[in-house]
């Protein structure tokens, strides 16, 4: 279930210099790629395609292509192994296409790339499509809460419309937060768009090994303002979508993080601060002690499941 959360764009790449992340992001792309390193502008084209499917549903599809080999999420969602088994195939069947869009990148030039970024999104969507096929009603709903849940609910940076439907929203609910997700579109992509920029200098050097010194710390400015920004950001985008939530929705949202499966990784302090009951008068500002993928979070430890991980100790 890690590589669900480091694979996630918005939380993967604000920490590309945690080399642990970096590792596994490139072991994702590797997949993709064919093994060789993503050419300049590839992992942007590949970010916003992802980003674009997730609006239609992608997020809890990709939970269950990767999540499907994890022996605590097959048993959180009661997968069968006829389930497993349609989405290994389904997974299977995204790779073919992975040769054709590895050439295509190969040969990209910047008036090509609106193209690539339509049919890899288009392709994405479609094994959606084909999940939502091969699995029963419940099951993807199941799928839905646990995405939500390893996110970080309604603070998350990547939350979207389709994740809240887990919260059982109305037609004009729906209407409501599509509005406030489409006034907050610009501000989000361009934090995406400077995260895939870091990104790619840093998966261009092979690594944050490769980098200088002078370069390391560049990087890791630029990390934590655009951390800063991009929670931030998350937290008006919160405050203004539960605006249009029912006092029993905002229930249902407080018992599903509280309820937050044992295995999966901690929330980052800056999403967990807005929802631990213990934390007035003790704040919590981004920096060198910010949480990111790859890393133990400070001055937490872990809690039984249905815990509301409490501070104290260390992981």
């Amino acid at each position: 279930m890690r590589k669900i959360l480091c694979f996630i764009p918005i939380v993967a790449l604000i920490a590309v210099l945690s080399q642990p992340a970096s590792a596994q992001m490139r072991a994702r792309l590797g997949d993709f790629f064919q093994g060789q390193t993503p050419p300049p502008g590839a992992v942007s084209v590949l970010g916003r395609s992802v980003l674009g499917a997730i609006e239609n549903g992608f997020d809890s599809s990709l939970a269950l292509l990767i999540g499907a080999d994890d022996q605590n999420v097959r048993q959180e969602l009661g997968l069968t192994d006829t389930e497993v088994n349609s989405i290994r195939l389904l997974r299977a069947q995204m790779m073919l296409h992975a040769p054709q869009y590895a050439n295509r990148f190969r040969t990209m030039t910047e008036t090509t790339q609106e193209s690539i970024q339509t049919d890899l999104r288009r392709d994405l969507e479609r094994i959606t499509e084909g999940l939502n096929r091969s699995l029963p009603p419940e099951r993807r709903e199941s799928v839905q809460r646990l995405v939500f849940q390893a996110s970080g609910g309604v603070d998350s940076p990547i939350i979207s419309l389709n994740s809240m439907e887990v919260l059982g929203l109305s037609d004009m609910q729906k209407g409501q937060m599509q509005a406030v997700f489409d006034e907050m579109r610009e501000e989000r992509v361009a934090q995406m768009e400077k995260a895939l920029s870091m990104a790619e200098r840093v998966i261009a050097a092979g690594g944050p090994q490769n980098l200088s010194s002078e370069k390391r710390e560049e990087l890791e400015r630029l990390r934590r303002e655009l951390e800063t920004q991009s929670f931030e950001t998350a937290r008006r985008l919160a405050d203004r979508l539960r605006q249009h939530l029912t006092p029993e929705q905002l229930e249902r949202e407080r018992q599903l993080m509280a309820s937050r499966p044992a295995f999966l990784p901690p929330l980052p302090r800056q999403i967990q601060e807005r929802q631990d009951e213990d934390t007035e008068g003790n704040g919590y500002a981004p920096g060198a002690g910010s949480w990111r993928p790859g890393q133990n979070l400070p001055g937490r430890v872990q809690g039984q499941r249905g815990s509301r991980f409490p501070r104290g100790g260390t992981e």
